[in-house]
This record gives structure tokens, C-alpha cells and sequence, in this order.
């Protein structure tokens, strides 16, 4: 199995996302994604402590964006993200399809724009690397 270290900077050739879609391949972070992730994360945390207002993170969305949203209902906001993102309809997309999906998202969130948590790009790396895949 080829291991495909997906960095912070990393922009994904058509021969990799080749590879992804047809091998098996193993990703795993450089340690440059890891601290990019890591800064993303904690910056975050700190404007959480802060109560320093940032669009999206505890604010509403679109219409709502200057709605502030308590430090008591941040968990809940975050779990209606996930819920009103969490539908689809047809038929399910094939395995590798959905393996190349992950894939780019991962990618993307390596470069440590989106505050996401170093554990949980950890797990989509655990799911892509043992082919858990959503359906």
C-alpha cells in the first residue's frame, strides 16, 4: 500500500488523485499540517475565551450573522451544522467516489484554515485509511 503525505501546502496532482480513486492508499499528516492544524485550532479556542465575535463560529450564518450566539449553545450550534448538512437523496455515491471526496477534504482541511480540531481530521484520516466511508 503507498503512503501519500498530505501536507499544508500539498495540492493534489491528477496522478495522486488517480491513485486515490483506483490503489489503495494510505494518507497520513506531515508534521507541517499537524502544527498548521493545531495554530488553526487554538486560535479559535482563544477567540471562544475571548468572547471576541467571529462569523461562523459564534455568530449565526448568512441572514443571521450578526446574531450572537452565547458560549452556552456553541455545542448545539455545531451539532445543527452537522444535522442540516447530514442529507442527501438518490442513490449512494460509489466507494471510490466517495473515497476521492474524503480524500480532497481532507486535503483541504490539512492547510489549517478551518479551526477544525487535530482529532477530529484525525478520525476522517482513520475512516479513509481503514475505507469506513459515509454514505
Amino acid at each position: 500500500m503507498r503512503k501519500l503525505l498530505i501536507d499544508n501546502k500539498t495540492n493534489l496532482s491528477l496522478e495522486q488523485l488517480r491513485q486515490i480513486f483506483f490503489d489503495k492508499v494510505k494518507l497520513e499528516l506531515s508534521a507541517k499540517a499537524t502544527s498548521a492544524i493545531e495554530e488553526s485550532a487554538n486560535f479559535i479556542a482563544k477567540i471562544i475565551e475571548t468572547d471576541a465575535v467571529i462569523y461562523g463560529v459564534n455568530t449565526g450564518f448568512g441572514k443571521l450573522a450578526k446574531v450572537s450566539i452565547s458560549a452556552d449553545k456553541l455545542l448545539q450550534l455545531q451539532k445543527n451544522i452537522v444535522l442540516s448538512h447530514a442529507v442527501g437523496t438518490g442513490p449512494l455515491l460509489k466507494n471510490k467516489t466517495v473515497k476521492l471526496i474524503l480524500a480532497l477534504k481532507i486535503n483541504s482541511l490539512a492547510r489549517g484554515f478551518s479551526g477544525i480540531r487535530l482529532e477530529t481530521i484525525g478520525h476522517l484520516v482513520k475512516f479513509f485509511n481503514h475505507e469506513y466511508f459515509p454514505c
